[in-house]
Parts: C-alpha cells; sequence; structure tokens
C-alpha cells in the first residue's frame, strides 16, 4: 500500500484562509525567489538563499512553501500573472491567439527559467485564467474541447519550440563568448570547404539566397502565420464535414 501524495500547494494555499497580514507569507517567498532566478537561473535557488534575502532562517520558510517543487509551481504561476488579457477574447480567434504566443514569447525572454516549467497543467489563479481566456478564443468555432485544446496548444508548443531556440543562441554565446556573426566568421572556413565539394546544394542556397541576420521578430509573426493558416484550414475542413453531415 502506497501512502497518498499530499494535497498540491494551492489546495494547502486555500485551507488556510486569509488571516492577518504576517511579514513572511508565500508571495513575499515567491517574488524573492523570482528576483534569484531572473538574476543567476533556476538551479540557484535555495531556501538558504531565499531566507537570506528575506533576512530570515529557511526554516521559516518551509513553514509556508513545503519544498522545491511547491515553490517553482508558486513562481511558474506568478509570472503569468504579468500576461495582459484585456480584451480577450476579442471576436477574432486568429488575433486572439496570435497576440497571447506574442505575450507568451516575452514572457519567456522576461524569465529564461519558465521555459522548464508549465509542461503539467497548473492550478494556480494565472494559469487558470490564461486557460480559460484562450480557450474562450476558440470557442464558437464548432469545435469539441479536445479540438480547441489541440487548437491552442499547437500555438504555444510552436511559441515554446521558438523561444527556446532564441533562449538557446542566448546561452550559446554565453558559453562561447561569440556572438552570431563571431560564430559565422569561425565556422566560415568549413561551410565554405562543404559548398566547393558541391554535396550540400540547399546549404548553398541558404548561405547565397538567405537572410544574413533577419529580425526574430518578423521571423516569428512570419512562422506562427503559417501555424495559424494550418488551424484555419483544419477548421474550416471540420466545418464542411459537419455541414456535409447535416445534408
Amino acid at each position: 500500500m502506497t501512502d497518498e501524495p499530499p494535497p498540491v500547494i494551492w489546495a494547502r494555499l486555500s485551507s488556510q484562509g486569509r488571516g492577518p497580514a504576517r511579514t513572511l507569507d508565500h508571495e513575499g517567498i515567491t517574488t524573492a525567489a523570482i528576483a534569484l532566478a531572473d538574476e543567476d537561473g533556476v538551479d540557484a535557488i535555495s531556501m538558504r538563499k531565499i531566507a537570506g534575502r528575506l533576512d530570515s532562517s529557511p526554516m521559516a520558510l518551509y513553514r509556508h512553501v513545503g519544498n522545491k517543487d511547491d515553490l517553482t509551481e508558486l513562481m511558474y504561476d506568478a509570472v503569468l500573472g504579468e500576461l495582459d488579457l484585456t480584451g480577450i477574447p476579442s471576436g477574432s480567434w486568429r488575433d486572439d491567439v496570435a497576440r497571447l504566443a506574442g505575450q507568451m514569447r516575452r514572457l519567456h525572454h522576461a524569465h529564461p527559467w519558465i521555459a522548464r516549467f508549465g509542461h503539467r497543467p497548473s492550478l494556480g489563479p494565472h494559469a487558470r485564467r490564461f486557460r480559460e481566456a484562450g480557450l474562450a478564443c476558440v470557442d464558437g468555432l464548432g469545435l469539441g474541447i479536445n479540438a480547441m485544446m489541440d487548437l491552442l496548444s499547437t500555438a504555444m508548443t510552436f511559441t515554446r519550440g521558438f523561444v527556446q531556440q532564441e533562449l538557446g543562441e542566448v546561452e550559446a554565446q554565453r558559453r562561447s563568448g561569440l556572438d552570431f556573426a563571431g560564430y559565422q566568421r569561425q565556422a566560415g572556413p568549413y561551410i565554405m570547404q562543404l559548398l566547393k565539394d558541391g554535396r550540400a546544394p540547399y546549404l548553398q542556397r541558404l548561405i547565397v539566397e538567405a537572410d544574413d541576420a533577419p529580425d526574430p521578430d518578423v521571423v516569428f509573426e512570419r512562422r506562427l502565420a503559417m501555424v495559424l493558416d494550418g488551424l484555419a484550414v483544419r477548421i474550416a475542413a471540420r466545418a464542411d464535414v459537419d455541414t456535409a453531415g447535416l445534408g
């Protein structure tokens, strides 16, 4: 017989009630942890370091946050609260989803450590708010809840993948000391060797025809538009099937 896992952090917090204001609470701990993660990365977080910022003791923190998993859950939800969902849904699913994707990308750049979290559905208040707003954007299209979630998740998964590539480049620059232009200069002689061999025709086209330094904002919007185009086709096809079924 296995022990039942403890309730999720949100259930424990909701059962505490409001009570009088305290000098130390989970919100203050979360804010301090986010600042530490923004400065030094999420791996730098420890109860000892957070306690030092709050002029408290690590044991005092554990009375409010049970473990690091609880803490990162609180942190992830807190930064989701920075998303501006004003005016969503607007009535245009495509505009709304594009806006949510753009905001999610900017949030990842502001807090790069969040790329490691959010893979399991979060039940925090800001995560629930984002999910409700996102699904409201794609409601009224004749889709069931699974298809609505597929539509929203497809756009968000693209966004996370795109921004992880961007953050990966930032990390590569930090490790190597070379920006992308410097890497191009470093790799240039070998690329020329490959082109002389004539066995990489598409690499040659990329070198000759592609933009040398494309604007990442333009690239993101162009590729997101391709994703949304595909989703629009899928929605239209489903509508055609539904209409045909009524004949």
